[in-house]
C-alpha cells in the first residue's frame, strides 16, 4: 500500500507531465486532449496524500495516549540496560524503531533479535533479492530505454545548389550548345565559329558562321525499397515513416548518391560525373611520394577556366598532405609555429579558392582526388524529386508495410571538350582533376 509521500509524488509528476505537453510546441492534439484528465488525477492523488498523512499523525497521538495509561510492566533490557517504565513504552519504541516515516535512530534499549550469531551465518549461502540478478529480482527491475536514435551523419549534400538545374517534364529533354571546340590557332573560340576580320573601307566582307550542338538529358531512376513487419510499425518507440524521410534514411541516402554519381558517374544507367567527363583537364603530379604538393594546385589552377567562381573538392585523405603543404623553398604555407602553430586551424581558402574534404572522390594519389571545379557548367537534368511512399499491400499476406524512394535525375556538363585558346595549344576548363600518380 502506498504511504502518503508516493501519492503526493505521483501527484506531482502528473503536473509536471501535463505541463511539458502544452509547453511542448510539438504536441499533438490528442496528447493534449488528456491533460484535463491529467490534472484531475492529480488533485486527486494529493487529496489523498494529505488524508493519510492526517491517519498517522493521528495514529501516532493514540499510541501515546494508550502507552500512557498502560501500566503492565514492561520486559526486563538485557544487558543491563535501562528498565522500560512500561510495557506501552516498550511497544511504543518497536513501532518507532519499524516505522519508515521515523527518521530518528531506534532506543537503545532495544536489542534485535538474530537467530544465529555472525560467524556462523557468514558461512552460510544467502539468499538476499538484488537486481543484479534476474531470477533473485532482477527482473522487477526493468531498463530504462531512450527513444532517441543515435547516429553519425552522413557528409553534407549540397552539390544540387551549386549545378545549373534543368527542371524535366518528359524523360529526356535536348538542349542546344555553343559548339566552342574549335582548336585552329590565331583564332577565338569562345564564339562558336564566328569570325572577324580587319576591312578596308567599302571592302567586302567575309561570311562566318556560328555552329551548335545538342546534348540530351535523359533522365536516370535511383531507388531504395526495404519493409518491416506490421507489429514493428504498431509498437516501435522510433516512427520508421519519420526516419525514412530524414537525412539518415531514404532522403539522406538519395541525395548522397546523386552528389557522388556527379562527382565520379559512368553515365551508363546514371549521370556522368566530372571526373569520367570529356571536357575535365587532367593535370599530372609533380610526385610519387608526396601526392599532392603546391605545385600541383598552381597548375590545376592555370588550367581551371577564369571564372572567378571555382570550388575545390579534396578527398579526405589527402588532408595530411594539404597540411603540410611547402612553397618551392620548402615553407609551411598552412599553419606554423610562425602563425599560430598547432592551436591555428586551417584556412578557408586554397589559392583563393574555397575547399570542402569530402569521402565522394577517390582515395589520394588516384585520379581525381583533387578537384577544382565550376559547377554551374554541370546542368542537373530534374525529373522527379526524392518521392517516398508506403504500402501495407505489397507484402499483405504476411503482414508488412513496405516503402520505397524514387528519385529521377540525371547530369553531366554542357562542355564536350576542354576550351582551346587562340595559341592552338593552351587548354581551359571549368573542370580539372590532378591525374594519378605513377608508378
Amino acid at each position: 500500500m502506498a504511504n502518503w509521500q508516493d501519492k503526493q509524488a505521483e501527484a506531482e509528476k502528473l503536473f509536471a507531465d501535463a505541463r511539458a505537453i502544452l509547453e511542448n510546441k510539438e504536441s499533438t492534439i490528442e496528447q493534449k486532449s488528456h491533460i484535463p484528465d491529467m490534472l484531475k488525477d492529480a488533485q486527486a492523488l494529493k487529496a489523498e496524500s494529505f488524508q493519510l498523512k492526517e491517519i498517522l499523525d493521528a495514529g501516532m497521538e493514540m499510541v501515546k495516549t494508550k502507552v500512557a495509561e498502560d501500566n503492565k510492566a514492561a520486559p526486563a533490557p538485557k544487558n543491563g540496560a535501562e528498565k522500560w517504565d512500561s510495557w506501552g513504552e516498550f511497544l511504543e519504541k518497536v513501532w518507532m524503531a519499524g516505522h519508515p516515516n521515523i527518521k530518528t535512530a531506534p532506543d537503545p534499549r532495544l536489542r534485535f533479535f538474530k537467530d544465529q550469531d555472525e560467524e556462523a551465518f557468514s558461512n552460510k549461502s544467502r539468499k538476499d533479492m538484488a537486481e543484479g540478478v534476474g531470477a533473485s529480482s532482477g527482473f522487477l527491475s526493468p531498463a530504462e530505454y531512450d527513444a532517441t536514435l543515435q547516429a553519425v551523419m552522413a557528409e553534407e549534400s549540397d552539390l544540387a545548389g551549386l549545378v545549373t538545374r534543368i527542371p524535366m517534364r518528359r524523360r529526356q529533354i535536348n538542349i542546344p550548345v555553343l559548339d566552342q571546340t574549335g582548336t585552329t590557332a590565331g583564332q577565338p573560340h569562345f564564339f562558336g565559329g564566328l569570325r572577324f576580320y580587319w576591312e578596308e573601307e567599302a571592302g567586302q566582307k567575309t561570311e562566318s558562321d556560328a555552329a551548335f550542338r545538342q546534348i540530351s538529358l535523359v533522365a536516370h531512376k535511383l531507388i531504395g525499397y526495404t519493409r518491416a513487419s506490421d507489429e514493428l510499425v504498431d509498437d516501435s518507440a522510433i516512427s520508421l515513416d519519420a526516419f525514412l524521410s530524414g537525412p539518415l534514411g531514404f532522403a539522406g541516402g538519395v541525395a548522397w548518391m546523386r552528389d557522388y554519381a556527379f562527382f565520379q558517374g559512368t553515365g551508363a544507367g546514371q549521370p556522368l560525373g566530372v571526373i569520367n567527363a570529356g571536357a575535365t583537364i587532367s593535370v599530372a603530379r609533380q610526385s610519387v611520394a608526396t601526392p599532392v604538393q603546391y605545385l600541383d594546385l598552381v597548375n590545376m589552377l592555370e588550367a581551371f577556366l577564369p571564372t572567378g567562381k571555382g570550388r575545390w573538392s579534396i578527398t579526405q585523405s589527402a588532408l595530411s598532405n594539404l597540411m603540410t603543404l611547402t612553397d618551392p623553398n620548402g615553407n609551411y604555407l598552412w599553419p606554423t609555429m610562425f602563425n599560430g602553430g598547432a592551436a591555428a586551424g586551417a584556412p578557408g581558402l586554397l589559392l583563393g579558392m574555397p575547399y570542402k574534404l569530402t569521402e565522394k572522390l577517390p582515395t589520394v594519389g588516384t585520379a581525381g582526388d583533387v578537384l577544382l571545379a565550376d559547377w554551374k557548367y554541370y546542368l542537373h537534368g530534374d525529373r522527379q524529386a526524392t518521392t517516398i511512399e508506403s504500402t501495407k499491400f505489397d507484402r499483405w499476406q504476411y503482414d508488412q508495410t513496405s516503402w520505397r524512394v524514387v528519385h529521377r535525375v540525371d547530369g553531366q556538363p554542357w562542355l564536350s571538350t576542354p576550351l582551346t585558346l587562340q595559341d592552338g595549344t593552351t587548354t581551359i576548363s571549368p573542370f580539372v582533376i590532378l591525374a594519378a600518380k605513377s608508378t
